[in-house]
């Protein structure tokens, strides 16, 4: 007979109803929801949002997870108007990264972007625009980058269509005014509950352990009861992100490291309230809170690491960039982190505009492919405004900087996706898989050990939740971050700069490193010699004046010989041949024999006993030649050497093999002189094929292809500001003797994540046999928990911190 107290059965006898899920968010529906053809919404805001992606044919959106979007309840209730803002043109230039008059590209900040599904739906922004290009979402900022026509459409409009997807952008003046991000706000937060809620629980449980027997219980009732008032807040609050994240993963049917991090929370928190409920013991809610803790450390160090890749806001990680400052006529050379509002600077062609500027010049051409991706220059003129990350084409600019340089911009762009060489480090691919079989051998051990203490009941509950509470891969989530957080920060201050933490892995499996030669094992500077023939003091002059417009290494050692003048324009610079333009009125190209010839219209260089190693020049049809000897930089030969001793080197140079004799004690037979930019490309291509793990190093003006091709590439960074979109890190030309000490710090970064690993499996397998022996107790988990944790991070940043390579190099 059916009662009404019954649990099962409602008042009537019948079933009672599932709940109704959301067809768009997933979340519960109140009432009867919001119910159409296409199925029930908790709200009009999501039905609306459905309909919006149904009618643009966008259902796909919902093929790996049902309830895939965002819950629309909160934002039908906001005003509208709260965008507007967006229409004043200085509130709106926060957000425009480069507008050449037909495209504008803006980023946003949005926090709920979170999943495969979210990316996927924000770059089909086009679909619901016909003003917008393209956009590109990055999961880890929590950003979109959108390109967008103003003459079709406008940046209010763009947002307001984010917010009407469901990815509502920040526009408050937060973002403007240089204040701590929300997100690490609201992490440190959790940490500082957390913490204070941990180190008072180990007050209550003190005496517990010291005692070594049960308090008196009124004493034990009250502990217990403050435990779990401290506990609460941690859970729903602390522990909130990692719940979060593992339910995201399981809705996109996969497992994560976070899913059995989830578990080991949720049965540990679980025991324990029902041991201090029930009286069978006092829980381990001090280990609960310190997990907790120690995990929140891991996330930190974790947003930490990513703010040195991306140089934010630090003192000693800037890019070792530098510009030519005029000031009272003299040029001079200053880093870019020490420009200021108003200097005049020249930039070169192939230099990188370091920070918002206005052109002083009447005319100019900027390649924005940092920026926007577009490969082809655009035409800019006096009094325009150059964002930072555009590069100079053609002849050099002058221009008037309007505002300090952001590393953390120019680090952006040099992260932009458009230059991305290879797909997610090794590493991320193996904690998935990781935590998959972890999860499933948790699962296992426990039901192992609940059939082999049946029938004892008690016991076999105890034994089972036990080993679901030990085996937490915690420390596995701490590892990598801490490592290569610390990896990027001393690597930085050595003045060796990675894109991404990634790279630092990639190093550690480095075989074969491949140099460059001019600009790499050799500088062109000043110091260089440079030997003058066949033309007047005159025409030295102008072909002067025209290697000031090239970064070139040999350029650069002409051009600083003396004062340079004169005017200059139509200049074109080919890559591995050679420059030409008109100085004073004259004709003039530098380079190669090949390409002197094609401008002079007459052979060059083709008379019986003409010496290789001769730059070619001609003014107005009157050749001369000159040749450098450049010297080599500084205990490069010995760094060679040693590298030759654990790896396979070549020297791949553009150059004549008349210097073949000084590196052939190092290199031996692996050389390979007048390489086109192709031939480096194709000998980087010939080694991998080979199976090996290449290490490109050079200056990225010939061998740009050769660096983004490499496994790593290394471009050298000389006193100016050339940023290669594709390398994967920039050394500062004075510190590249610490390349092999570098390499072995990488496979020390290696190591430590690797050791790291085997702390957490071996501090598992001893918490394990606790476990199933039935030997597990509070004081043995409250112990066993955080120095598991501690070590880690010991690990971490002690051997990445002890005898780190070359120390301080500002």
């Amino acid at each position: 007979m059916t009662t009404a107290s019954s649990t099962t059965l409602d008042c009537t006898g019948a079933l009672p109803e599932a709940p109704v899920l959301c067809r768009h968010c997933g979340d519960t529906c109140a009432d009867a929801g919001v119910r159409t053809p296409a199925g029930t919404f908790c709200c009009t805001g999501c039905e609306s949002v459905f309909t919006l992606l149904q009618t643009h044919g966008l259902t796909q959106f919902y093929a790996c997870d049902t309830g895939a979007g965002l819950s629309q309840r909160a934002a039908t209730s906001r005003d509208a108007a709260r965008f507007a803002p967006l229409d004043d043109p200085l509130i709106a230039q926060r957000f425009i990264d480069a507008d050449d008059g037909t495209w504008a590209h803006a980023t946003f900040s949005v926090p709920s972007l979170h999943c495969a599904s979210c990316l996927w739906l924000l770059e089909q922004l086009w679909r619901f625009d016909e003003g917008v290009g393209r956009s590109e979402a990055d999961l880890m900022r929590r950003t979109v980058r959108v390109a967008f026509r103003p003459g079709h459409t406008t940046l209010r409009a763009v947002a307001e269509r984010l917010a009407s997807l469901g990815y509502e952008p920040v526009i408050d003046a937060e973002r403007a005014a240089g204040r701590m991000p929300a997100a690490r706000r609201d992490l440190l937060l959790k940490l500082g509950i957390a913490g204070f809620a941990v180190g008072n629980m180990m007050l209550f449980s003190i005496p517990r352990y010291a005692n070594g027997a049960p308090l008196e219980p009124a004493f034990q009732r009250l502990f217990d009861t403050l435990n779990v008032l401290f506990a609460i807040p941690v859970l729903l609050y602390s522990a909130s992100d990692f719940f979060r994240s593992a339910w995201h993963s399981l809705r996109m049917r996969a497992i994560t490291l976070d899913v059995p991090v989830a578990m080991g929370l949720s049965v540990l928190f679980g025991r324990s309230l029902h041991d201090i409920v029930t009286g069978s013991g006092e829980g381990f809610l001090d280990s609960f809170a310190g997990l907790v803790f120690f995990l929140l450390i891991g996330r930190l160090f974790q947003q930490v690491a990513f703010d040195r890749i991306a140089f934010d806001r630090t003192v000693k990680s800037f890019l070792p960039l530098s510009v030519r400052v005029v000031t009272d006529g003299t040029m001079t050379m200053r880093r870019i982190e020490e420009l200021a509002p108003g200097d005049e600077i020249v930039l070169r062609p192939q230099e990188v505009v370091p920070a918002d500027a206005c052109l002083l010049d009447a005319r100019g051409r900027i390649d924005l492919a940092f920026v926007t991706g577009e490969q082809e220059p655009v035409a800019v003129h006096a009094g325009d405004t150059i964002g930072a990350g555009g590069r100079v084409v053609g002849e050099a600019l002058h221009l008037r900087v309007l505002r300090r340089v952001s590393h953390s911009r120019l680090a952006e762009l040099w992260n932009n996706p458009v230059f991305a060489a290879r797909d997610a480090h090794w590493l991320t691919d193996v904690s998935a898989r990781f935590g998959h079989w972890f999860t499933i051998g948790a699962v296992a051990l426990a039901a192992i050990g609940f059939w082999a203490w049946w029938p004892d009941a008690r016991m076999a509950a105890q034994v089972a939740t036990a080993v679901l509470i030990i085996a937490c891969p915690c420390a596995l989530t701490l590892a990598a971050p801490i490592t290569l957080g610390t990896a990027l920060g001393k690597l930085g201050e050595a003045g060796v700069y990675l894109k991404q933490g990634a790279v630092a892995l990639d190093l550690s499996r480095i075989d074969t490193v491949a140099f460059d030669k001019t600009g790499t094992l050799t500088t062109a500077e000043a110091a260089a010699s440079v030997d003058l023939h066949g033309l007047d003091a005159v025409d030295w002059a102008r072909v002067r004046r025209l290697a000031a417009e090239s970064v070139h290494p040999v350029s650069r050692a002409l051009a600083g010989r003396a004062p340079v003048e004169g005017t200059v324009h139509d200049v074109l610079e080919r890559v591995g041949e050679g420059i030409e333009g008109t100085v004073d009125g004259a004709r003039v190209a530098l380079g190669a024999a090949s390409f002197v010839s094609r401008v002079a219209g007459t052979g060059v260089g083709t008379e019986a006993g003409t010496e290789p190693g001769r730059t070619w020049v001609v003014v107005d049809g009157r050749v001369g030649w000159l040749t450098h000897e450049t010297p080599e930089r500084s205990g490069m030969t010995s760094v060679a050497a040693r590298l030759a001793r654990s790896y396979e080197t070549w020297l791949l140079s553009g150059d004549h093999d008349g210097e073949a004799a000084r590196w052939r004690v190092v290199f031996g037979d692996r050389m390979r002189y007048r390489q086109a930019p192709d031939d480096k490309l194709a000998a980087v291509r010939e080694r991998q094929a080979a199976g090996r793990h290449v290490l490109m190093v050079g200056d990225g003006l010939n061998d740009a292809g050769a660096l983004a091709a490499a496994d790593v590439g290394m471009a050298v960074s000389d006193e100016t500001a050339c940023l290669v979109p594709a390398c994967d890190a920039v050394i500062r030309g004075d510190r590249l003797a610490l390349l092999p000490e570098v390499l072995a710090y990488a496979r020390r970064a290696r190591l430590a994540i690797l050791l790291s690993f085997w702390v957490s499996v071996l501090y598992n397998v001893f918490g394990l046999w606790l476990a199933l022996t039935g030997r597990l107790t509070p004081l043995a988990t409250a112990i066993l928990m955080p120095v598991s944790s501690m070590t880690v991070v010991g690990v971490g940043v002690g051997l990445m911190r002890f005898r780190a390579p070359g120390g301080a190099a500002r």
